[in-house]
């Protein structure tokens, strides 16, 4: 059937015991010992001395593969923030001064998910009978949880994609992020060279990133008739290796044009667009797990897009 564009991520660490600072990376990076007796905490210890004994709990229980480095990420930030008081002197305002220095720079969603890390943080000191008090007990902090995104319904994706088709650099846009979830930083990364399409029934593409996001690398299948627009709208705007090379803003210009030309009522963004990707997918049958793997979404994160994705999906589409 032609398309609207064709019609128009017991334990034993890897480091010395002797060691005279935690992670030295330059001593030991490629080069780590193969076994590390863990020590256990104790009320003298700094936040910074226990890390490694809380990462191998981490590790050893039922938490997702990305817990640990997520978790200790922000046990860690809170270590550099106390510096040298041992753990039996850390009390509640200490963690509230933290929090205070946080609400300079960050959101309420962000340290939201901070303080659920020093939570459990703290909740294990108290397991392994460190701590005779919680010192972050006594402090209340809400779960955030952003609202409902405005995703579009079928009808309106068949409109949007049947606007867009007018041009292969809008139709190529769209496709792309109803078809793939990626996220607006993503599709401003792509190259010609990410695609593939040496086999004309299975195209591909490829998801690249670089530095301490490359877990978040991954293939993804294409649309078949993404192939034709991709080829005109390389040759009509002489694309030779970046695929969109425009600012954040000049796409969400063309994405809003886009929709206003197919008469929608409601906003469309690259983030509507994931969303709408997502949801999609779970009522053709797709697991969200699945899902959230492919969208390169950390597993961190999962507890509260499950239960967004699984709202969203519970109604008509």
């Amino acid at each position: 059937m032609e398309s609207a564009y064709d019609s128009a991520k017991a334990y034993t660490f890897p480091m010395a015991t002797n060691q005279t600072t935690l992670f030295d990376s330059r001593k030991y990076r490629g080069v780590l010992p193969q076994t590390y007796r863990v020590t256990p905490p104790a009320a003298d210890h700094t936040v910074l001395q226990t890390l490694p004994a809380y990462r191998a709990y981490l590790e050893g229980g039922s938490y997702s593969k990305y817990t640990p480095a997520d978790f200790c990420s922000d046990v860690n930030k809170f270590g550099l923030y106390i510096k040298d008081k041992p753990l039996r002197d850390i009390h509640t305002v200490d963690i509230q001064r933290w929090i205070g220095e946080l609400k300079k720079s960050m959101t309420a969603k962000t340290i939201s998910r901070k303080c659920s890390a020093l939570t459990n943080y703290f909740a294990w000191l108290e397991e392994q009978n460190v701590l005779s008090t919680n010192p972050i007990q006594a402090i209340r902090y809400v779960r955030v949880t952003s609202p409902l995104p405005d995703i579009l319904f079928e009808n309106e994706c068949q409109h949007l994609l049947t606007t867009a088709s007018a041009n292969p650099r809008t139709y190529l846009l769209v496709l792309l992020l109803l078809e793939t979830g990626l996220k607006k930083a993503e599709l401003l990364t792509l190259r010609r060279t990410h695609f593939d399409f040496s086999n004309k029934y299975a195209p591909e593409l490829w998801v690249k990133h670089t530095g301490r996001q490359v877990w978040k690398d991954r293939k993804l299948k294409l649309p078949l008739e993404i192939a034709s627009v991709f080829a005109d709208y390389v040759e009509q705007y002489t694309i030779t290796d970046v695929l969109f090379p425009y600012t954040p803003r000049f796409v969400e210009l063309l994405l809003a044009d886009t929709a206003k030309q197919a008469k929608l009522q409601k906003k469309v963004t690259a983030g509507i667009l994931r969303d709408t990707f997502v949801v999609r997918s779970l009522k053709r049958g797709a697991k969200l797990e699945d899902v959230l793997q492919k969208i390169g979404l950390s597993e961190s994160t999962w507890e509260d897009a499950r239960t967004k994705y699984t709202k969203l999906a519970s109604g008509s589409l």
